[in-house]
C-alpha cells in the first residue's frame, strides 16, 4: 500500500533547498510512494519572493490561502518527511511536525547535519518514528511498515 506524503521543510536558504530537492528526487524513486506534497511547490498563485507579479507575496491573502493549503495536504497526508536543518531551523517546519504529531501521522526526520555539536531538541527528538542521517536512506525505507529508526545523538 502506498503512502501520501508530506514533505515539510525550509527552503530559505541554499543548504536548505539543497536537502529539499535531494530528497524529493529519492522519494519520488520509494515505491511506498504514492503521493508527495512538498509545500514550496504549492504557494497560492504560484507566488514566490522571486514571483510575485501581483504584490501578495507576504500579505495576508497568500500567507491566508497558502497556510490552508498545506492544513489540507497534511490532513491528507499518510504521513510527514521532514528535511531538517539544525543549524538554521525553520519554525514552520517545525510547527509542520507538531500538527502531524496531534494528528497521529508518524514523522520520518531527516538531518545531515553533525548533532553531537548541537544536539537535537527533545520535542523533536521524541516526536519522530524514525531519523535519518543520509537522504539515500529514503530510497529504500519502507514508508508502509515504517520501522523505527532511534535517534543516537546529543539531546538538549
Amino acid at each position: 500500500m502506498s503512502k501520501n506524503i508530506y514533505l515539510a521543510g525550509g527552503f530559505f536558504n541554499p543548504k536548505q533547498i539543497d536537502l529539499l530537492d535531494r530528497i524529493e528526487a529519492v522519494l519520488k524513486q520509494n515505491p511506498t510512494v504514492s503521493y508527495l506534497h512538498s509545500p514550496r511547490d504549492h504557494q497560492y498563485k504560484d507566488v514566490s519572493i522571486d514571483n510575485d507579479p501581483d504584490g501578495i507575496f507576504g500579505g495576508y491573502e497568500w500567507a491566508n490561502e497558502t497556510y490552508k493549503n498545506d492544513i489540507t495536504a497534511m490532513n491528507l497526508a499518510d504521513l510527514a518527511v521532514v528535511s531538517w536543518d539544525n543549524v538554521n531551523p525553520d519554525t514552520g517546519t517545525a510547527w509542520e511536525m507538531g500538527y502531524m504529531l496531534a494528528s497521529n501521522k508518524p514523522v520520518i526526520l531527516v538531518c545531515e547535519d553533525d548533532v553531537q555539536k548541537e544536539g537535537l531538541n527533545l520535542m523533536l527528538v521524541e516526536g519522530i518514528k524514525a531519523y535519518l542521517t543520509n537522504v539515500d536512506d529514503l530510497k529504500t525505507y519502507d514508508l508502509d511498515l515504517l520501522p523505527t529508526i532511534l535517534y543516537q545523538g546529543e539531546i538538549i
